[in-house]
């Protein structure tokens, strides 16, 4: 069956909608922000070789930071998975913004729009930020990415052989947001719970349009489908 559009549609729309806001030159007001609500990076992860890396790019890239409802450009920006904050380069540094502290809740970052969200975790709130995928009718869907940190093997035996630590890439985790709401999307149980709809139904249309909800498109796709109806 041929794919719907809408999806592919919307993310064209958003990207021109966010950036007909005219982004100003980074300037001398939006440094000192930076500087105020962010601290210069001291992080390590130990003395010890890790293999892999913790950020989404390795390098800086060319991004942008919505601050006092301007688009600001000209920024450098990395994301650190592992920490769940982003860095931006200066001239007299390396700035580290923990969404946690700073007043940063908006930036876009290798053509993705990231924004800062609360998340429960069980007992905990978390403060991290989201990719933005896709929105209709209230409902928004985001993603997290994800990495963890691998213990260094030095206790060796014939059966086991030192290893260094090593970040490792997960499987993203995707979350529906709607007001104060929100929940994990983890197969067409919770796409039922989120939309209030029966799980048969949820079922139906993924198997007549040949989508599987761990495919980050065919998700999308579902969650604009199902929110249009709401």
């Amino acid at each position: 069956m041929m794919r719907t559009l809408l999806g592919i549609l919307f993310l064209a729309l958003f990207s021109l909608g966010i950036l007909a806001q005219n982004p100003v030159p980074l300037n001398e007001s939006m440094k000192m922000n930076l500087k105020a609500s962010g601290e210069y990076y001291k992080w390590s992860a130990g003395n010890s070789k890790v293999n892999g890396s913790p950020y989404l790019t390795e390098d800086f890239r060319p991004g942008m930071i919505h601050w006092n409802r301007i688009w600001n450009e000209g920024i450098n920006l990395r994301y650190n998975i592992y920490q769940g904050n982003f860095e931006v380069k200066l001239e007299s540094g390396i700035i580290v913004l923990d969404p946690f502290t700073n007043n940063i809740d908006t930036l876009k970052y290798r053509e993705e729009v990231f924004v800062k969200k609360y998340l429960k975790e069980g007992e905990d709130m978390l403060v991290v930020y989201l990719s933005l995928l896709g929105q209709q009718n209230g409902y928004v869907l985001y993603k997290q990415y994800r990495i963890k940190l691998t213990e260094a093997i030095t206790d060796t035996d014939l059966y086991h052989k030192a290893k260094p630590a090593e970040y490792e890439t997960q499987t993203p985790g995707y979350y529906v947001f709607r007001g104060n709401e929100h929940w994990k999307v983890k197969g067409s149980k919770a796409m039922a719970e989120i939309f209030q709809i029966d799980a048969k139904v949820v079922m139906s249309y993924l198997k007549d349009n040949n989508y599987k909800l761990s495919r980050e498109e065919d998700l999308l796709e579902a969650v604009l489908y199902f929110s249009g109806l709401a």
